[in-house]
Order: C-alpha cells, then sequence, then structure tokens
C-alpha cells in the first residue's frame, strides 16, 4: 500500500513537521526580544504569526478528517479479501513451525 500525499492526514502530518521545525529554529529569538533585542522580537512576531496561520491550517485538516476517513474502503476491500480469508491466514500465520529468522540449530544449520 502506498500512502496520497494529496491526503488530508498526510497534509496534516506535514503542517506539524513545518509547525515543529519552525519553532524549533526560532526558539532563541524569545530570550532576544526579552533581553530587548527589536529586530529579535520583529522576527520573533513574524514567526509567531506564521506558527498562528499553520496552526489555524491544521484545525480545517483536522476538522475535515472524519469525512476524508469514512470514506476509505475497509480493509477487506483494499486487500481484495473477505474477512473469512483475512482471518484464516490471519490463523495460518500462527500455527506454522517456522524458527524466527537468525535462529538456526544449536549446531549452526
Amino acid at each position: 500500500m502506498t500512502q496520497d500525499p494529496g491526503h488530508p492526514a498526510m497534509a496534516l502530518n506535514s503542517r506539524f513537521a513545518e509547525v515543529e521545525c519552525l519553532a524549533e529554529s526560532h526558539q532563541h529569538l524569545s530570550k532576544e526580544s526579552l533581553a530587548g533585542n527589536k529586530p529579535a522580537n520583529a522576527v520573533l512576531h513574524k514567526v509567531l504569526n506564521q506558527l498562528e496561520e499553520l496552526l489555524s491550517d491544521m484545525k480545517a485538516d483536522v476538522t475535515r478528517l472524519p469525512a476524508t476517513l469514512s470514506r476509505i474502503p475497509p480493509i477487506a476491500a483494499r486487500l481484495q479479501m473477505s474477512e473469512r480469508s483475512i482471518l484464516s491466514r490471519l490463523a495460518s500465520k500462527g500455527t506454522e513451525s517456522h524458527p524466527p529468522p537468525g535462529l538456526g540449530n544449536v549446531d549452526g544449520t
């Protein structure tokens, strides 16, 4: 399965990463602004406005998520399998007697 970069959940993830990056890269501005650095204060206000816009966009993304998620087809449809065949396959995986990868016999075979 692949992820659709245009999916609202991906847009939300992208915006969150942008918020995190913006906040981390400008965290020093608050101390400089408190110290009376006027240019730092001006930049801090611009960054805070950017963060506010991003958070507003994220809020809009979140409100669209329930409708988007309800349109995702069920797992059985995406796998093109019946629920019974999915359960049967999962059950048979648990009963197979394969050793875990990397673990052979004690003598190395």
